[in-house]
């Protein structure tokens, strides 16, 4: 097997070959490394890199390079948070994830470059798509290192879009936990009721095996239904998408009629008003995670985290009543999903935009973070300048596994990555 064969596998079929004898660890390892080399200088998707040589050989990801987004603690490799406030900090232990990781035999690669504390101030990475294009954000460098073949794998972090938007940008399966199903214990916060783990693959085959080591407690599907009910949605948001965002939706919707029951569902308005409950809800919080660093260093910090902050501050008396909100649109979401295996929906609203200025717009994510259901991105279509443009499929809250098994069907069924 060839180095350029290498550093294309993804986890599944590398860890198939490992079995196999066709193929070590090492030399996934060595591939990978040499990936980064020639190409991360015109990408930028790794903050740094582990010299480590040591490779494990047991574990449900024994010996597979996982790359991680710089805003989860590593023990001995540096963590900055995307800011200047914690520049040369290196942590003592790792976040609870990496211990996972680590403990299922995974090597870790690296850390990847995110936004500023995960929020929306980008750094220099660009789409490997098209370098002029930005890869979304936060997870900015873990869905480019995916999509770039530079890791098979990669641990994000969701609180607004930073999953699900990247990995449509970017070309890549992404997925987004249910809120209250993966450990944020060692992840900075930016708003400790929303944040969220998140994983980047290219096969829904890898969204399975990281679930199998991340989610908790590990939960056996519920079998799934022969025909899955699935509502092909039209969002309050859905004028401000491009119409390639939309036609990729009704594209999948179609592509799945023959081996699903496709129920077109109009959201109602009332939804419109959840990416506003969202940014009130995250900007309290985030005003109370980031206030000591602006009290001590506020040129540290940049403009737009310090307007948010701001805006935290105005926001604090209405943030119970917020809360509060925020629980009853939950009960309602729970209700309207209850008839369907998932629904679908654009990713983004459309391909990546030009320009590295700007994270791109997380218009379809942002309502869903505050719900706290599970997200996955399947890379179904391309736009019009040739980009990729991801479709949303979202579970029920709390049933994570059902909704990765759906994507694995519909990956199948779709012609993309299932292993």
């Amino acid at each position: 097997m060839s180095p350029g064969e290498i550093h294309s596998l993804t986890a599944t079929r590398a860890l198939r070959a490992i079995g196999a004898g066709d193929l070590t660890a090492a030399e996934l390892l060595a591939a990978c490394r040499a990936r980064i080399a020639t190409r991360d200088e015109t990408i930028g998707a790794f903050a740094r890199l582990e010299t480590t040589e040591s490779i494990p050989l047991l574990g449900a990801l024994a010996g597979v390079p996982v790359a991680i987004k710089d805003i989860v603690d590593t023990a001995g490799l540096g963590t900055e948070y995307g800011s200047q406030v914690f520049a040369g900090h290196v942590p003592t232990a790792d976040a609870d994830c990496v211990k996972r990781l680590r403990a299922a035999g995974a090597v870790i690669l690296g850390k990847t470059v995110t936004t500023e504390f995960a929020h929306v101030t980008p750094k220099a990475t660009c789409n490997p798509r098209d370098p002029a294009r930005t890869p979304g954000g936060s997870s900015s460098g873990s869905a480019a290192a995916v999509a770039d073949f530079m890791a098979p794998l990669a641990i994000g972090t969701q609180t607004g879009g930073s999953v699900i938007r990247p990995a449509s940008f970017c070309g890549t399966f992404g997925f987004k936990s249910s809120i209250g199903r993966t450990d944020t214990r060692g992840i900075h916060e930016l708003a400790r009721s929303l944040d969220t783990v998140g994983w980047f693959a290219r096969s829904a085959g890898d969204l399975r095996l990281m679930a199998s080591v991340l989610l908790d407690p590990p939960r056996t599907p519920a079998p799934r239904r022969a025909r899955p009910r699935l509502a092909c949605l039209t969002t309050p948001y859905d004028s401000q998408a491009e119409a390639s965002a939309r036609e990729a939706r009704d594209k999948v919707c179609r592509q799945l009629s023959g081996v699903a029951d496709i129920v077109p569902v109009t959201l109602p308005a009332a939804y419109g008003e959840l990416n506003a409950l969202h940014r009130r809800i995250v900007s309290v919080e985030a005003a109370r995670a980031f206030d000591a660093y602006e009290k001590r260093s506020p040129d540290r910090l940049s403009p737009l985290l310090r307007e948010f902050i701001a805006l935290g501050h105005a926001n604090e008396k209405g943030y119970a009543a917020a809360l509060t909100e925020a629980d009853a649109a939950r009960r309602i979401f729970d209700a309207d999903i209850a008839h369907f295996d998932a629904f679908v929906l654009p990713a983004a609203p459309g391909e990546a935009p030009v320009g590295l200025g700007s994270t791109g717009e997380a218009t379809f994510s942002l309502f869903l973070s505050l719900l706290g259901p599970p997200c996955a991105t399947l890379p179904a279509a391309t736009g019009p300048a040739g980009m990729p443009i991801g479709v949303q499929f979202v579970g029920a809250r709390g049933r994570d596994e059902e909704l990765l098994d759906l994507v694995g069907w519909a990956a199948e069924n779709l012609g993309l990555a299932t292993d």
